[in-house]
């Protein structure tokens, strides 16, 4: 079994809730251009082949996306968001460890836990990881909503719903989904990369399939850190730690 990620949908936000999977009605669209706010969902829907099509690929690939042609987080204070609801155990842990990857190449902001007073998302709310049943076991896997500037393509908030329903482990279980890859996968999406969709891109942090006991995304590869310095101009292209599972 594995997960697709296969769709993004754009919103208009004055207000903006995951509670059990369904995203509220879009409000008016503000009529500053400065303050004219957009919420890009990415949705992880569950797949029967494990690495898509074709052969699993044994190099890496230097393919990435960028989300609308290049959104990010711009200089600025640390970036404070909250972990809620019921998680694995270990989960939370495996959840810091995964945004930590991507903290290291977002050289623009810091990311920190601080469930007592998270950063203000515009598009609603407040930056917050959230472990909620989404669907029940099957279906979608988790989710990432990045809410931007229109005006500035600046990153300013987010979302990380993972499905509380689904089969988690953190220690790579064969008949479970890793919490850290697939949260690092989130959390690519939170940076400003968007799906790799190409079977030769199926060592990356952002392919679009994650699978049963996969720890592949707990890392970047060189796609991934492509993007990542396109973005951020962090200096690093070096090669991932590999193909794995």
């Amino acid at each position: 079994m594995s997960k697709l990620l296969i769709t993004s949908v754009f919103l208009v936000f004055g207000a903006f809730l995951i509670s059990t999977g369904v995203v509220a009605a879009p409000s008016p669209r503000a009529t500053a251009p400065t303050s004219e706010f957009v919420e890009e969902v990415f949705i992880d829907y569950e797949n029967p082949t494990h690495a898509g099509n074709g052969p699993h690929p044994t190099t890496e690939s230097s393919n990435f996306s960028l989300t609308q042609g290049g959104i990010r987080w711009f200089s600025g204070s640390a970036v404070k968001y909250q972990v809620t609801g019921s998680a694995p155990t270990g989960g939370n842990t495996a959840v810091e460890n995964a945004i930590a990857i991507w903290d290291g190449f977002v050289t623009t902001r810091t990311f920190v836990r601080d469930d007592g007073s998270p950063s203000t998302n515009p598009c609603g709310g407040v930056n917050t990881v959230q472990w909620v049943s989404i669907d029940g076991s099957g279906g979608t896997l988790a989710t990432a909503s990045v809410c931007r500037n229109v005006a500035t393509k600046e990153i300013v908030g987010f979302v990380v719903t993972m499905d509380s329903a689904e089969l988690w482990a953190t220690d790579g279980s064969s008949d479970k989904f890793d919490v850290e890859n697939v949260a690092s996968h989130e959390f690519g999406h939170v940076a400003g990369l968007g799906h790799d969709n190409p079977p030769k891109s199926g060592c990356l942090t952002m392919y679009k399939f994650a699978g049963l006991g996969e720890t592949q995304k707990r890392t970047l590869g060189l796609g991934d850190k492509l993007g990542m310095d396109a973005l951020y101009s962090t200096g690093d292209t070096s090669a991932g730690s590999g193909c794995g599972l």
